[in-house]
């Protein structure tokens, strides 16, 4: 008597936003939740996505140049973005809730010794 066999189907929701005017060049996913997205471009924004949502819920601007790099901490509370200029910026998201953006900003000549 052979075995009856069966078959699991998983399906997966994609999504497909228009995060940037320009290309994407890095994004990063929030660890803590799995539900937060960052991505950074070459139109130098910083966009925060809620993966169950099609729009952008947060865009960040300061960087002067494209952003080629994002991370953001396990407790989703601040994104690190870095820039082809060498500049770093640490976001407090709560803050920019809020609409008064809470920014630090690095060059490469001031940089302190930054730990994430």
């Amino acid at each position: 008597m052979a075995a009856a066999s069966t078959t699991t189907k998983i399906s997966w929701r994609l999504h497909e936003f228009e995060a940037h005017t320009s290309n994407v060049s890095c994004l990063a996913l929030g660890k803590g939740s799995g539900r937060l997205l960052a991505t950074g471009g070459e139109d130098c924004r910083v966009n925060i996505w809620a993966i169950n949502k099609a729009n952008c819920v947060m865009s960040l601007t300061g960087h002067k140049n494209p952003v080629e790099c994002v991370q953001i901490n396990t407790s989703e509370e601040q994104v690190v973005t870095g820039s082809q200029s060498g500049s770093i910026r640490v976001w407090d998201l709560e803050a920019a809730k809020s609409e008064t953006q809470s920014v630090e900003a690095f060059s490469a000549q001031s940089l302190p010794q930054l730990v994430i």
